[in-house]
């Protein structure tokens, strides 16, 4: 019994080192990727510079770089901030169990709390991934987990005020992007609920329960032990407040570095043709949330900087889609859901949320 225990302990431990190993090499791979596309980016900068030199030209489109690239990272760092300690203090002081138990089991109840549920747990999308997938295996049903990963980063307050004090003098803008993300997040859920699509997408793997406390949000579990005293859950509580800020951080400088870097190269005449085409611009918008991957306490300051180029509308795509899924996020659902289910389910959001923008946009705003 003892060698077979034993056997149990080392297969056990063999299967987290060779998880650890594959962590850190996705880890190496993000980073040279990070590097090539910030080696990519100054290359273009000093290109640009150099046609400065050539032509004779003037520092305006330099100065217009700066002023937008500083402006957004000043206003946004403070509300991303405040947005990663509170996920981090939940994470770390409120038990999943208790979450999991909020949410009612029938579908009507349990889709308004979803829809609302962003309100008492203020979590940011760089966080509510882990948070929806532990839910999932703790019996939420998908469609009501999933309508609340992405109705919660919309309807957090803290995402709320950052709106509202992006867009100053334009409370509409905060109003419409939490109505269009309501809305659109209670239409996924719904149409997931009634064609059955993901109902085995949950990867078939086993829940490893770590004999150590930690509070990472490698997967959809609390670490944190009710036995730890209160001074080392604080210190839980800014270590992985500071690995998320950082680990966030990186995604807001590159999205309002390309921000900065495209309004100012690009020439004005090219912004406003797109202006007029609602279609085109409200699908660049989408794709450039998903690909910038801003955090969404923040991701309103890099809207606001296109608000005279680019259609309400499509500022509503960049601010309702982009929360609901973008590169990070994809690679985290990787991790607990099948391929297959993550990119129809990307598919598909792309989708609900280009039709419902695009009509809601030509006939109200």
């Amino acid at each position: 019994m003892n060698e077979k225990m034993k056997g149990m302990e080392i297969g056990l431990e063999e299967e987290i080192y060779s998880k650890d190993k594959e962590k850190r090499k996705k880890d190496k791979t993000v980073a040279l990727s990070i590097i090539i596309m910030v080696f990519a980016l100054c290359y273009i900068v000093f290109s640009y510079l150099r046609t400065i030199e050539t032509y004779n030209l003037s520092l305006n489109g330099l100065k217009v770089f700066n002023t937008i690239f500083i402006s957004i990272l000043m206003q946004a760092f403070p509300f991303m901030l405040v947005g990663v300690f509170v996920a981090s203090a939940l994470h770390v002081f409120v038990p999943d169990d208790f979450i999991v138990k909020v949410f009612p089991r029938k579908y009507g109840l349990g889709f308004l709390t979803a829809m609302f549920g962003g309100i008492l747990f203020p979590v940011c999308e760089c966080a509510i991934v882990p948070v929806m997938t532990g839910l999932v295996k703790k019996g939420v049903a998908l469609p009501i987990a999933l309508t609340f990963m992405f109705s919660a980063p919309i309807i957090n307050p803290i995402v709320i005020l950052s709106t509202l004090y992006a867009f100053p003098g334009q409370p509409q803008i905060a109003l419409l992007r939490v109505i269009f993300g309501l809305m659109i997040a209670l239409i996924i859920g719904v149409i997931l609920f009634f064609t059955g699509f993901g109902e085995d997408a949950l990867k078939n793997v086993h829940d490893i329960h770590h004999t150590h406390d930690c509070s990472c949000v490698c997967c959809g579990h609390n670490h944190v032990s009710h036995k730890i005293s209160l001074n080392e859950k604080l210190k839980a509580l800014f270590l992985h407040s500071g690995e998320e800020f950082f680990g966030v951080g990186r995604y807001l400088v590159l999205g309002a570095f390309i921000t900065s870097l495209i309004q100012a190269i690009i020439p004005r005449e090219v912004f406003i043709n797109l202006y007029t085409q609602n279609g085109l611009s409200l699908f660049i918008m989408m794709a450039a949330a998903f690909l910038f991957s801003a955090c969404s306490t923040s991701d309103a300051f890099i809207a606001r900087s296109f608000i005279d180029k680019f259609s309400i509308a499509s500022i509503m795509g960049f601010m309702v889609f982009g929360p609901m899924m973008d590169i990070k996020n994809i690679f985290m659902l990787l991790g607990s859901f099948k391929k297959k289910f993550v990119f129809g389910l990307c598919i598909f959001v792309f989708f609900i949320n280009f039709i419902m923008i695009y009509f809601m946009g030509t006939l109200f705003l």
